[in-house]
């Protein structure tokens, strides 16, 4: 029985002349329904696109928006897909970035399924509990979420559960060591086998790449101890030999994630894949007869001495022959991403990747400096320069640079500090015996006068000789004092001009610098001119250095100087942002 729905759920018709119905169930794909109708069913109007059917109670499929064909018998066959292609309708616009440490798969999922305009579906279990980060940009909800488990190491399977709604999404553990849940042999239910192996995938040696270009790819080689490959155990190399391969997938970002999806890839790829598609008679028994997509199943067929035990990767109900159906197993699951690839062109699967480009971007500065006042550069790394190759600074230092002797003043009247006066004493004197020059005699002449009137006396002069002589003079030790008054001393400074005198004057003659990283000292050169490398002192404990932030250098000379800075970075810049201006 096959039952039609609307888009709201509700039961409208049962297609009671429904035939000729196919399903098909790829492990970890979207399955497909077929059903045809005679062509004269009036209940052929009702059957339009996204609309959903149900046949016997299984999964929820909705009628594909395509031409239904009419063939010779009358028939129109309408194809449908699975509900999980709802989440194909959803685009996350943009970019978006989610996980890491503290972030497990169940989170990621849930993130995932919160971007639905209209709550379809819900996680019901998953039983991994990984912190891998992811990334995507402009891509849909189905194969954003198909590329959640596809890092990991172990084997899974995608659970669906659409008989309630919400419908029930999980993701379960694929476990082969476990006792088969399906046998087939031959002369019991195996109606015939055909088996393919392919050895030309074969890779012992995978290389892998992330995001960027060129020098600024992502690889393992910085996790992986300076090695960017991986190599399969030494039996498998001495089987195969070394066969390499290079893997590259840019939607990764970090290494740890890379390395661990690689590692997947490889066990995958160092042994061909064997695949098995076997007509199997599905019996009217218990429960190890009835054949289900991730079931383990052991194939058994003494004829050609074939015995292994795998999982169904596929099946192909007829259910027009319920007891005929068509089984393919393999040793391992076709990769997700070649699964995508597949779908691609009708789940209409946007693979757009905004990268970016290596650039670089310099600065200068000139500056005076001396032994206390460095120059200072400060420099601005962006949060989107993924990769940093190097930062380089090239430093030169010469004399001080002055560029004038005067400046223009003008007139003024100042006004000492008054003095406190008061008594002083000079320093006291040693005392001592001095002597006067010695003269040459000489003659001198006295002038006569006139005796009074009442005296008699001969009119007469005097004449005398001074012989040379000296004269001997002793000073005793004494001191003097003096007192001085408070005071003060008014200066007049009529209004002037000082000229200018424009040109270059130098100064100083430095011979040496000091490197200073965000104010800590980190080498002294003895040179006036240096290339330094200043990755090495940027770099923070985390092994990188920081984005969104200042940072400076300074050169600090040891003399007056007149320093010039001329600084580069190289560096991978992610061509997303939030504008365009």
């Amino acid at each position: 029985m096959l039952e039609l729905f609307d888009r709201q759920r509700m039961r409208i018709k049962i297609l009671q002349n429904v035939c000729n119905v196919t399903e098909e169930q790829p492990i970890n794909a979207l399955w497909h329904l077929s059903f045809a109708l005679p062509y004269d069913d009036p209940k052929n109007a009702a059957c339009q696109p996204f609309r959903y059917v149900r046949y016997n109670g299984g999964e929820l499929y909705r009628i594909l928006p395509q031409e239904s064909e009419v063939d010779d018998t009358g028939l129109i066959t309408y194809s449908c897909e699975h509900v999980l292609a709802t989440l194909l309708d959803r685009v996350m616009f943009g970019w978006r970035q989610v996980g890491n440490l503290g972030t497990y798969t169940a989170d990621v999922i849930n993130y995932l399924l919160d971007q639905q305009l209209e709550r379809n579906w819900v996680l019901s279990e998953c039983d991994f509990s990984r912190q891998f980060e992811y990334g995507w940009e402009q891509e849909n909800l189905l194969a954003a979420l198909f590329s959640v488990p596809k890092p990991f190491t172990e084997n899974y399977i995608w659970h669906t559960d659409t008989s309630t709604y919400p419908w029930k999404l999980s993701l379960k553990r694929l476990d082969e060591n476990q006792p088969p849940q399906l046998y087939v042999r031959r002369s019991k239910n195996l109606l015939q086998m055909r088996r393919s192996s392919d050895p030309q995938n074969i890779c012992t040696r995978l290389y892998p790449l992330g995001y960027g270009e060129g020098v600024n790819q992502l690889s393992i080689a910085q996790i992986n101890g300076g090695i960017p490959y991986l190599e399969s155990p030494p039996e498998v190399v001495a089987q195969y030999g070394i066969i390499e391969r290079v893997w590259i997938d840019r939607r990764y970002e970090n290494a740890e994630s890379l390395k661990a999806a690689a590692q997947a890839m490889l066990s995958e790829l160092q042994q061909p894949q064997v695949e098995y598609e076997i007509e199997f008679a599905e019996l009217q028994g218990g429960e190890l007869d009835r054949a289900e997509t991730g079931k383990i199943v052991e194939i058994i067929d003494p004829e050609t001495g074939v015995r292994e035990k795998t999982y169904i990767t596929d099946l192909q109900i007829d259910y027009e022959d319920v007891k005929n159906s068509t089984l393919t197993v393999a040793n391992r699951l076709q990769d997700i991403a070649s699964t995508v690839a597949d779908l691609a062109d009708r789940q209409r699967i946007e693979m757009t990747y905004s990268q970016g480009a290596t650039q670089l971007y310099s600065q200068a500065l000139q500056g005076n400096a001396d032994a206390n006042n460095g120059t200072v550069m400060d420099f601005y790394i962006p949060a989107e320069m993924r990769v940093i190759n190097k930062v380089m600074a090239k430093v030169r230092m010469g004399a001080f640079r002055a560029y004038s002797k005067a400046t223009e003043g003008g007139g003024a009247t100042a006004t000492t500090t008054s003095s406190g006066g008061g008594t002083s004493t000079s320093t006291s004197s040693g005392g001592g015996r001095s002597s006067t020059t010695g003269q040459s005699g000489s003659k001198t002449v006295l002038e006569d006068t006139s005796p009074p009137s009442s005296e008699s006396a001969t009119r007469h002069v005097h004449n005398f000789w001074l012989p040379k002589h000296e004269h001997d003079v002793s000073i005793p030790s004494h001191r003097h004092d003096f007192e001085v008054d408070d005071h003060t001393h008014s200066i007049t400074l009529p209004a002037h001009d000082h000229e200018i005198a424009p040109g270059i004057y130098f100064f100083g003659n430095p011979q040496s610098f000091a490197l200073l990283v965000n104010g800590t000292q980190k080498a002294v050169f003895n040179a006036t001119t240096a290339e330094i490398d200043l990755t090495p002192f940027l770099v923070g404990s985390d092994g990188l250095i920081p984005r969104g932030s200042w940072q400076n250098v300074e050169i600090r000379p040891n003399d007056l100087a007149y320093i010039t800075i001329d600084m580069y970075v190289q560096g991978f810049v992610q061509s997303r942002g939030d504008n365009v201006v």
